[in-house]
Parts: C-alpha cells; structure tokens; sequence
C-alpha cells in the first residue's frame, strides 16, 4: 500500500470500470470521495422512481433508459476526474476497505429496492405452455403487478397463482367470482345459468368431451375464484384444479415486455401489448 501524501495517478479506464461496477466507486477512487457518495444516493433515488414506472411498457423503457445514461454518464465523470487528477495523491478515503464499503452499501441499495419492489410492487414472469394462446404465447416475458392481501379481483383478469399441491405457478383467466355458481355446456361457460360472452376463448378441437367441455354447476365459496386458460383444450384450470383460493393468487399480468414466438410475423408487434 503507498502511503498517504505519495503520488500515484489515477488511472482513468479504472476510475470508469469502477463506477461501472458499483456507482461512484470511481469517483472515491480518483478523489472527489463525496461526489462519488452523492452519485450513489441519487441512482436509489433514479431506481425507486423506475421501479413506480413498471405498470406499463412505456414507464418501463423511460426508466431504463435514464438509469443507463445516469450510470454512463456517472463512469465518463469518474474517466475525466481521474484524468485531471494528475499527480494524485492518495486520501484516507483510498484504502481498500472503503472501496468495500461503497461496494456494500450500493448492494444493500440495490437488496433493498429489491425487497420493497417484490413485497408490493411488480413480478416478471415467463410464459411455459400453450394454456393462454392466443392472449399469452409461448416464451412470452410480461410482467405482473403483485396484489395486496384485500385487492378485489375482476372477471376476465389474467392472474398468477400458486398450485400449492404441485408448488408450480400457474396463469389463468377469472371466470368465476366468489358466490357465483359456474357450470358448462357444450364448451360454452355459464355464470349463475347466463351465458358468458368471451371473445378471448379458443377452442380448437369439435369434439366434446365430459369435463372439459361440459359440466354442472359449480358454487364458488366467498373466497373462490373459477380460472381457466383461454386455449380451453390445452388448459389444466379449475375444471381440473377445482376453485381457486384468494389467498394464493400472486399477481395480476399487466403487459408483455419480451415477446415469445418468435417465429410469428406480427412478433415485433407484441412489444409492450397489455394483457387482456
């Protein structure tokens, strides 16, 4: 270690990859130690303001992009800095273990926006199966906004909800909300004996089969939810599952971020598109 008052120069391409590893660690670095602290303070400032703009695809993309150019232009900072350090020479700051502690505190940063985020806030999800073809394909990325312990849930809302025999997630569309009764006939649902008008359904097999096309009444208790997939013949929903509890529904799907199906024409179109 060169003592305090030595010269040693700060080398630039450093200063950069350091604020690039952890923001403002290059400024510490190359010397101005507080502005290197600031910078760190105003990127958790920058990322609770992205992590509120993640309900839509346009918040999203604001978010990220003002988080990349910050960080750009908080590593080009760190380059001139050290540049113009010259001669440098080392402050009770340019020790190791303070390097380790920006390092920890930005993680802590970071680990904390985190939990905040993932306790109310929003999820991301990938797609595995053809069950809600053709609103959710294959692949697909969307993202979901977590739901409070009392939010009321609609019919029609795509949610996600954990199976807890198999302790698989799964995506489904609401149907049935608590006190109705759901019954079947012939591939068409019934609410409380009235047809359901769902334009978002597929069926893509004639034949009907006991179960999955056609079933009595099913009365849903004050804190159940009937679910199926839109592409009914490839769904494993409530026709199999029985009623959904509340209490084990996660999120509700807000819009795809990352298309699957890549193959499809009309893939680039899918960016940002609501689930609905």
């Amino acid at each position: 270690m060169v003592e305090n008052g030595s010269s040693n120069p700060r080398r630039p391409w450093l200063a950069a990859l350091l604020s690039l590893v952890c923001t403002g660690l290059g400024q510490v670095y190359a010397g101005p130690w507080k502005r290197g602290v600031t910078f760190l303070a105003v990127e958790a400032v920058i990322g609770t303001a992205v992590f509120a703009c993640l309900g839509t695809m346009t918040g999203l993309v604001a978010g990220m992009s003002v988080l990349v150019v910050f960080n750009i232009y908080v590593a080009a900072d760190a380059f001139l800095v050290a540049r113009r350090a010259g001669e440098y020479r080392l402050g009770p700051w340019n020790r190791w273990w303070v390097y380790g502690l920006v390092v920890a505190v930005g993680l802590g940063l970071g680990s904390a926006l985190d939990a905040v985020v993932s306790a109310r806030s929003y999820e991301t999800y990938r797609v595995p199966s053809e069950s809600m073809v053709p609103t959710l394909l294959v692949g697909d990325h969307f993202m979901a906004e977590v739901l409070a312990e009392d939010e009321p849930l609609s019919r029609g809302d795509v949610v996600v909800f954990l199976e807890k025999r198999s302790g698989r997630h799964f995506v489904k569309r609401v149907i049935g909300l608590p006190g109705e009764t759901v019954s079947m006939r012939d591939k068409t649902v019934h609410i409380n004996g009235g047809r359901l008008d769902e334009p978002y359904a597929r069926h893509i097999s004639p034949v009907n089969l006991p179960v999955r096309d056609t079933f009595g009444a099913i009365p849903l208790g004050p804190d159940e939810y009937f679910v199926m997939g839109d592409n009914r013949e490839e769904s494993h929903d409530s026709r199999w599952l029985g009623p959904v509890k509340r209490s084990v529904m996660e999120g509700r799907a807000k819009y795809i971020y990352f298309p699957g199906g890549r193959e499809n024409p009309d893939w680039t179109s899918r960016w940002g598109m609501e689930v609905r």
